[in-house]
């Protein structure tokens, strides 16, 4: 009876719903109202984590911070664990990109980024730790033409998301990770949200727009599409992953190969960007200036 009540109750508030909007809204308002079913997060949080990525300014054998502190900046990100390893976002290979301080501090390129501590924890966690990512090696290799996606290969193939690289269309679950706060730091908590969406990929694109509220909140996402398979098991299968364009927009990065690549040179924006920088105030701010570190 319980069943048979709340189903009746959702079909009067669609039907309802109808004398005022169109069809297609309704139906994208009714998604909406059952897009929080635990079910998707439950499955992929295990495969999550953040990845908490610092760096420091060397100059002529010298190691400075900021604010007496040994690293100059850091970067805080999602990373979704695959079979064989992790991607991660560009923010993580070059956390100094883009940090207004370090673009107004190191204008005339006296200083030299190079990469301090890593941390990670799992998502529902608050603990970090420190992990050797060799983010500069061979086996760090990016997904896209404009590097603001990364697959950080490992060994570990017994656990992570099974990828979904084929075309066409696709009807899954949009997850995004928010912070707690605008301000992102170690002790910052993470919710998922969700959103139904459905894709259909050409042949000469893998990056696909989407819409976003809060996103000086968001430190990444993900979209999974269901497999149905005998006995009633459901597996999610990672098919994209939210990146931040040149245009410092998030987007999604679609994992599918498609049959013509047209790259997206992003070297022109990503120059005028820097030039954008450089032109800002440039008077001097104690808090941005580097401190020497004692470590080496």
């Amino acid at each position: 009876m319980k069943k048979k009540y709340s189903l009746s109750v959702l079909l009067f508030a669609l039907s309802a719903s109808l004398h005022a909007q169109s069809l297609e809204s309704a139906f994208r308002s009714f998604m909406n109202r059952t897009s929080n079913d635990a079910t998707v997060t439950e499955a992929i949080t295990p495969e999550l984590s953040i990845i908490r990525q610092q760096y420091r300014l060397e100059r002529k054998g010298e190691f400075y911070g900021k604010n007496n502190m040994p690293y100059y900046g850091e970067t805080y990100s999602l990373a979704i664990k695959v079979s064989g390893g992790t991607y991660l976002l560009g923010n993580v290979i070059e956390p100094w990109k883009d940090d207004a301080d370090y673009l107004r501090v190191n204008a005339d390129n006296k200083y030299k980024p190079v990469y301090f501590w890593s941390y990670q924890r799992a998502l529902n966690d608050s603990v970090y730790k420190a992990v050797e990512l060799d983010l500069d090696k061979e086996y760090t290799k990016p997904v896209n033409a404009d590097k603001s996606l990364w697959l950080h290969e490992d060994v570990q193939r017994d656990f992570g998301l099974t990828e979904d690289k084929t075309a066409g269309k696709k009807k899954g679950t949009l997850v995004w990770a928010y912070a707690n706060t605008n301000v992102q730091d170690s002790a910052m908590k993470v919710e998922l949200r969700q959103v139904p969406m459905l894709i259909e990929l050409k042949g000469d694109s893998t990056i696909v727009p989407v819409e976003l509220h809060d996103a000086e909140r968001v430190i990444g996402g993900l979209y999974v599409v269901p497999k149905y398979e005998r006995g009633g098991r459901v597996q999610f299968l990672l098919a994209g992953v939210a990146v931040k364009g040149a245009d410092a927009k998030w987007c999604l990065q679609m994992l599918a190969v498609p049959t013509d690549i047209t790259p997206t040179n992003s070297s022109d924006s990503a120059e005028k960007k820097e030039k954008a920088g450089k032109k800002k105030d440039k008077k001097k701010d104690a808090s941005i200036e580097p401190t020497p570190t004692k470590s080496k």
